[in-house]
């Protein structure tokens, strides 16, 4: 056997949609955002001379994606059809690259299961799911797995916004229960055609496309998994969840009587939460709070100090 048929099957950087017009430290270069090469456990993210990622030590962990508060960094599969295969089932399995074979869905890596995918998970199931972690630990990507266990823990938490389905973590062959697809039409209907219809406005990209891409600076969209859970809060009658998701996940902007309305910060911020009122460029811009990833960049930007950012995380 070769050696190279002896390595274990991981992802790689193609699972990784890149838009370095996103990038907080390409937009403007004083800022201080370095998520992704801080929880990069191989070294594979790059700062110095804009957002690079080196192919030959990634390994697809997606923790970058993430963590990313822009959407410069994404994973490349279609997380609401990995939704939707495990709707299909009772007590679904979910999987990486390597467990796909008795996963009922599968992402290349477990790792770029954020805190919004676990929220939307929790409220599009229901009953169980059990996410299949027992090669983890011996895999190139196990760094990932203490923050994907903390992410899961925290789902019980009071004000985590989780809904109705359980997360459960398997760590041993005999606490998966595969079962193919045996859910009748009307079962799968009735489990799976509001997340369809609800999320139908949303645009994922395939695999397929391109991994690098830039936007236009003056384009704004809230990253992938902030605009399903967007999606999930919208379409929800629960106050409760909507507040919780609020609370959790996006920021509050304040402007004092510093700013000088130079619109500068409406330029900058990458997903439209500051907008200019009207064609009135003499005032401050408004501010949308359900647009906001608390990413700080208006904050850092701003030359007047007139901006602060308040956030539970």
């Amino acid at each position: 056997m070769s050696q190279k048929s002896k390595k274990p099957r991981t992802g790689n950087r193609d699972d990784l949609r890149i838009e370095t017009s996103r990038c907080l430290r390409v937009r403007f270069n004083g800022s201080r955002c370095d998520h992704c090469c801080t929880v990069c456990p191989a070294d594979a993210v790059s700062l110095d001379d804009g957002l690079a990622i080196n192919s030959d030590a990634c390994s697809g962990c997606l923790l970058c994606s993430s963590v990313c508060p822009s959407g410069a960094l994404e994973f490349s599969a279609d997380f609401l059809t990995c939704l939707a295969q495990l709707s299909k089932v009772q007590e679904p399995v979910l999987g990486c690259c390597r467990t796909k074979d008795s996963a009922n869905g599968w992402l290349p890596c477990l790792g770029g299961l954020s805190d919004e995918h676990l929220v939307l998970l929790t409220h599009r199931l229901s009953g169980t799911v059990t996410v299949n972690i027992t090669l983890c630990n011996n895999c190139p990507n196990s760094a990932m797995l203490p923050l994907l266990q903390e992410r899961v823990a925290a789902l019980s938490g009071a004000d985590s916004g989780a809904g109705s389905c359980t997360v459960i973590m398997a760590t041993a062959p005999e606490q998966i229960r595969y079962r193919e697809e045996t859910v009748d039409r009307r079962s799968f209907f009735k489990s799976f055609r509001s997340s369809l219809f609800q999320t139908a406005a949303v645009v994922l990209s395939s695999t397929s496309e391109q991994t690098e891409q830039r936007s236009d600076y003056n384009s704004k969209r809230l990253p992938t998994r902030r605009k399903l859970l967007q999606t999930l809060s919208d379409s929800s009658t629960d106050t409760a969840l909507k507040e919780s998701i609020q609370r959790r996940f996006f920021g509050t902007i304040t402007i004092n009587e510093n700013c000088t309305a130079c619109q500068g910060c409406v330029a900058i911020c990458p997903t439209g939460a500051l907008r200019s009122i009207g064609e009135n460029q003499d005032t401050a811009p408004a501010f949308k709070t359900d647009r906001c990833t608390a990413c700080g960049l208006c904050v850092e930007f701003c030359l007047d100090q007139a901006i602060s950012l308040n956030t539970r995380q």
